[in-house]
């Protein structure tokens, strides 16, 4: 009975193989998990907020069956704390400055605009007034 023992190239061949085996099984999972977010990414969204705003409370209807009533509240989502909604909200302003940002511009702009618009026209407007009452 002999034994097959492997050198160290061989037994660096073999893990290299498992690990690329493990990494393409992995790659597999996220690029899966990827194309259901992307394909439901409304709907999770929606949820996600909907859940947010309207926690569901749970029923403490033991009907003489406590066991059963633990075993509900544990697989059911607990409201949000304060804490959890503050720090949603802490992870979200990234998100909502990058979108504020572009219409506050906008806006600045706009009014920036009208007031060196206004100013040059309140000018010829004052000169016109001014003219006429010399007249």
């Amino acid at each position: 009975m002999e034994q097959t023992r492997m050198t160290p190239l061989e037994k660096l061949q073999a893990n290299k193989q498992r690990l690329q085996t493990a990494c393409n099984e992995q790659e597999k999972k996220i690029n899966a998990t990827f194309s259901y977010i992307q394909e439901n990414a409304g709907s999770l969204l929606l949820s996600g907020v909907s859940s947010l705003l309207f926690p569901s409370k749970p029923s403490n209807k033991a009907d003489g069956k406590p066991a059963v009533a633990q075993k509900d509240n544990a697989t059911s989502p607990s409201p949000l704390s304060t804490t959890d909604i503050l720090s949603l909200g802490k992870s979200l302003l990234p998100v909502a400055w990058d979108i504020i940002q572009p219409i506050l511009i906008s806006w600045s702009i706009r009014t920036a605009k009208k007031k060196i618009i206004g100013l040059f026209t309140s000018k010829k407007k004052k000169a016109d007034t001014k003219d006429l009452k010399n007249n």
